[in-house]
């Protein structure tokens, strides 16, 4: 779903980034001396990370001649560093299946988290048709940091969305029904029925939602499909 979580390139450059945490603002001469490398190499690894909003640039005057620049985390950054909701979200889950007894208030609690998930997205879609609307969330989910993309399997005229990286593995390993919470936002989201065809937790490459070409009924339930 939702979560936020850190792309490759942001691995690559976490001690930098921890570095302009701990000592905010700090010039390319500043940083290329505490990590020992070339102004180029600092210029450059800065350029990716304004590239992706996680640090800015300020400009100061410095008297006759080019503005002195400082390099400071961005407010994305600082929401989006060191966050890991697994362990908070675990409990939660937990906490409320064992609490909840009661399947009517189950479903119901289901439901609004799922209402309120596809509303996150779905204020961030314009396509016409859930083909256009699944490629919007395909790119979406991949600026987000989940590896995700949307394609036409040979053969086939229909677009399936192939999510190959989970933000909460450990919680849907713990509850396969989180994977039908996720499928059922989805389709909130695009406005079409989908089906899970394979998942990660059966060993897949990747968990694959592709729209439903006939009746709910025409498939069986599996576990992940309980709503």
């Amino acid at each position: 779903m939702s979560i936020p979580r850190s792309t490759p390139a942001e691995a690559v450059d976490q001690p930098l980034l921890d570095l302009l945490r701990r000592q905010g603002p700090m010039t390319v001469a500043e940083l290329a001396a505490a990590f020992q490398v070339t102004p180029t190499a600092i210029r450059n690894r800065l350029t990716r990370l304004m590239g992706s909003g996680l640090v800015e640039r300020k400009s100061e005057p410095a008297g006759r001649g080019r503005p002195h620049h400082t390099y400071q985390l961005s407010a994305l950054a600082h929401k989006r560093l060191g966050q890991n909701y697994t362990d908070l979200a675990l409990a939660l889950w937990e906490e409320m299946m064992r609490s909840v007894e009661d399947p009517r208030l189950r479903r119901r609690v289901f439901q609004r988290v799922t209402d309120r998930l596809a509303e996150l997205y779905r204020a961030q879609l314009t396509g016409d048709g859930w083909e256009g609307r699944l490629m919007q969330l395909g790119r979406l989910l991949h600026g987000r940091g989940i590896e995700a993309e949307v394609v036409v399997p040979e053969g086939t005229s229909a677009p399936v969305l192939r999510q190959y990286s989970c933000p909460y593995l450990e919680l849907a390993e713990a509850d396969a029904t989180v994977c039908a919470l996720e499928r059922k936002m989805f389709e909130k989201v695009v406005g079409r029925a989908l089906r899970l065809s394979s998942c990660r937790l059966d060993g897949d490459r990747a968990c694959q939602f592709e729209g439903k070409p006939l009746p709910a009924a025409a498939y069986p339930e599996t576990e992940r499909d309980i709503a």
